[in-house]
């Protein structure tokens, strides 16, 4: 999951997309679901005609993360990349084989991050792009582009990243700079309020205490800057209504 530094980039959100290329930002609404978030590329690929390289964040509604618990013995590259499948095909059985994994090597011992995209939607993605004459450099989960960007705000003795967007919330638990829990829920329409009651219940079902700081991004979703969630102020990393904070 390095990050590559190529002058473009594009966010895929149900109902918005937006694309920095050429030191302009553009945004365009979106119809519902995938299909609609495409169509919308469409649009702003014909208005901006961007060249070369190009990064993608998906939305967690369009990809996923997963954190594995870390492999009995160390594993070489070609062998991780096995025994990733496999947990996948553990936990999904056929629906398996229609993803796309990519792990971020840890040292042993750590749970291991895999963002997880439907293989077909990133080749839909890639057709697109490549008709446009643009590379895909990179295409991630929301939450790689923030942990990379924000990991380093995050306490080593243990700490709360919470990512906010309409529909979806993304908590994970950071430990010695490295993520050590990790879930994604739904959210309703204060999405405050779900994120207070699932820090809770994350933090009784790690046993971790209300002394544990939160860190909080959103894109799209007003929140209360100043506010206190599971008794814990939150840190401010950014972005709010606007959709900028999707951005890679």
């Amino acid at each position: 999951m390095s990050l590559l530094s190529p002058d473009a980039a594009l966010a895929l959100h149900p109902g918005r997309a937006l694309l920095r290329a050429g030191g302009r930002l553009l945004e365009q609404a979106s119809g519902a679901g995938w299909e609609g978030a495409l169509s919308a590329l469409d649009t702003l690929l014909a208005q901006a005609r961007p060249t070369g390289g190009l990064r993608a964040s998906l939305s967690h509604h369009f990809a996923g993360v997963l954190l594995l618990e870390p492999p009995p013995v160390h594993l070489g590259h070609a062998e991780m990349s096995g025994w990733v499948r496999e947990c996948l095909t553990r936990d999904y059985g056929a629906e398996a084989q229609a993803l796309r994994p990519v792990w971020q090597d840890v040292p042993p011992g750590w749970p291991v991050p895999v963002a997880v995209t439907d293989a077909v939607r990133h080749e839909q993605l890639v057709r697109r792009l490549r008709d446009a004459g643009l590379d895909l450099s990179q295409s991630a989960p929301w939450f790689v582009w923030a942990w990379n960007r924000h990991r380093r705000a995050l306490p080593r003795h243990g700490g709360w990243l919470a990512l906010l967007e309409p529909g979806r919330i993304l908590l994970a638990r950071a430990v010695g700079g490295r993520p050590a829990g990790l879930c994604v829920a739904p959210a309703g329409a204060v999405t405050e309020d779900d994120l207070a009651g699932l820090l809770k219940r994350e933090s009784l079902r790690r046993g971790t205490g209300e002394g544990d700081e939160l860190w909080l991004a959103s894109a799209g979703v007003n929140v209360d800057r100043q506010g206190t969630y599971a008794g814990r102020r939150a840190h401010w990393l950014g972005s709010s209504a606007d959709w900028g904070g999707l951005l890679p």
